[in-house]
């Protein structure tokens, strides 16, 4: 249960910032009208089922973890495959409906977003790898129109390197638990920002944890956790960056 509670908050946190980036498309005109009207999204199903899912299949969560005052349904199953072939799935399942998702996909993490423009509704999909075997996946519904966003990164509860532009950052709340999120580019290149972040947060008493990877760091002090993904751009130099940090215990 610690992990499905730990997974849902990271799964928010994600969605949050894929939903921002989703709903900057739609409001810029990418994505056609949506015709559904804003609110808590009815329960509906995110997909065709995975056909690899461990009994006793999908299990529903609840309606009621909030991301910036909106709801979030969540559901979970575990299967045995990898996160980066639950990914693959979802992320070929939305492409044949014409949709564009998003996705990251590695050896500890994987996420696949995406935003039907036909209700309005963001779709996301988490996968965890458990000490089991077997692989933990949330399924997530959000209204991405309502997130409230802000621009400075003057508030955040984490460091944030100097050398930042494009900031976006949000709150998050499930029961006790308090989070602040936030997505930027940074001229430093990944590497330099992950070396920003060790330096940083070790001044404040953080530990890395032994699930960190390159492109995924993880922090740990008490009951606070932060992490931070990481993505090259294009460019020579230069990277976007996502941080999550959570206080407080379920």
């Amino acid at each position: 249960m610690r992990l499905i509670a730990r997974t849902a908050r990271l799964a928010a946190a994600v969605a949050a910032t894929f939903g921002i980036i989703a709903i900057g498309g739609w409001a810029g005109g990418v994505f056609r009208v949506a015709r559904a009207a804003p609110g808590a999204p009815p329960r509906t199903r995110i997909a065709d089922d995975y056909p690899r899912r461990s009994e006793p299949g999908e299990i529903r969560i609840g309606d009621a973890l909030a991301v910036n005052g909106q709801r979030m349904q969540l559901s979970a199953f575990t299967t045995r495959d990898p996160p980066a072939r639950v990914v693959q799935f979802y992320e070929g399942a939305f492409r044949q409906r014409r949709l564009i998702p998003i996705a990251v996909s590695q050896e500890r993490f994987g996420h696949v977003s995406v935003f039907d423009p036909d209700d309005g509704l963001q779709r996301s999909v988490t996968a965890v790898p458990e000490r089991s075997g077997h692989t933990l996946v949330l399924l997530g519904i959000t209204d991405p129109r309502e997130f409230a966003a802000r621009r400075s990164a003057s508030a955040a509860s984490y460091p944030v390197p100097q050398e930042h532009r494009a900031f976006v950052g949000y709150d998050s709340e499930d029961g006790p638990v308090r989070g602040q999120s936030g997505q930027f580019v940074s001229t430093l290149s990944a590497a330099e920002v992950a070396k920003f972040y060790r330096a940083a947060l070790a001044a404040r008493g953080f530990l890395e944890r032994p699930e960190s990877s390159p492109g995924l760091l993880a922090f740990a002090k008490g009951t606070e956790q932060v992490s931070v993904a990481l993505q090259a751009l294009a460019e020579a130099r230069g990277a976007a960056v996502f941080v999550t940090h959570i206080a407080g215990a379920p």
